[in-house]
């Protein structure tokens, strides 16, 4: 294992930095396979940076499998190919990592959204929500239209439960994760099961079946977060 040499962070992006950072003592050989990290306390004085940071860095790092943590031994780090390697981007990374922040929070929000809209729910939201639905099978294969309707799909969903703060905190979530939802929609057969998920949350809504909401709901953001997770073009 040779010495390896970390420089103080001087960005505002600092968890961005020390990424970049370990990229580059692992491409320079001065950390290998099987080589430890120093412990979080020690690194971040090394690096000027607060471990809530370096916590976020080693998070963005694992989830690209180029270290891995083992409970009670420090973090490691992993025999990597060359094209993980050198085209592995921080920032594109980092989105990732901030989208599955969102869709985490999405996974608390919207069954129970979709549990009260099922006993709330007017005709008129049904009605609104079938139209998007429809509007959305007529755009299949346009996904920069899709990602307005299906947005506008679980903002309406939300207006179902009759609580504009449901419909706020929607309406965030969904601007800030706009980029991956085109990516994630024009992915080859995505488009067509989306649209079979968001069928289905309807139907459980129309026909007040709150557990069937919840189940058909926490389905759709189960197959959203697997589609970021394997970042499929």
């Amino acid at each position: 294992m040779s010495e390896q040499t970390y420089e103080e962070m001087k960005s505002e992006r600092k968890y961005e930095k020390i990424v970049q950072q370990i990229l580059q003592l692992i491409d320079n050989g001065k950390l290998e396979p099987g080589d430890r990290l120093p412990a979080e306390r020690s690194l971040s004085e090394k690096l000027g940076c607060s471990r809530t940071s370096l916590r976020e860095a080693f998070r963005v790092l694992e989830s690209e499998g180029l270290i891995v943590s083992k409970v009670g031994g420090g973090r490691f780090v992993q025999r990597i190919d060359q094209r993980v390697k050198y085209n592995f981007n921080p920032i594109d990374t980092l989105e990732k990592s901030a989208i599955l922040h969102f869709i985490e929070a999405r996974e608390t929000l919207e069954p129970k959204i979709a549990e009260i809209a099922s006993s709330r729910a007017t005709e008129e939201n049904i009605k609104k929500m079938a139209g998007l639905l429809t509007k959305m099978e007529e755009e299949l294969k346009n996904p920069d239209e899709q990602i307005g309707i299906d947005s506008s799909f679980h903002i309406a969903l939300a207006e179902s439960t009759q609580n504009f703060v449901f419909v706020s905190m929607m309406e965030s979530n969904l601007q800030m994760i706009q980029k991956v939802r085109k990516q994630t929609l024009g992915a080859k057969g995505r488009s067509k099961q989306a649209l079979s998920e968001h069928r289905a949350i309807l139907e459980a809504v129309k026909a007040k079946e709150s557990a069937k909401s919840v189940e058909a709901i926490t389905l759709h953001l189960k197959h959203l977060k697997e589609r970021v997770i394997s970042n499929s073009p």
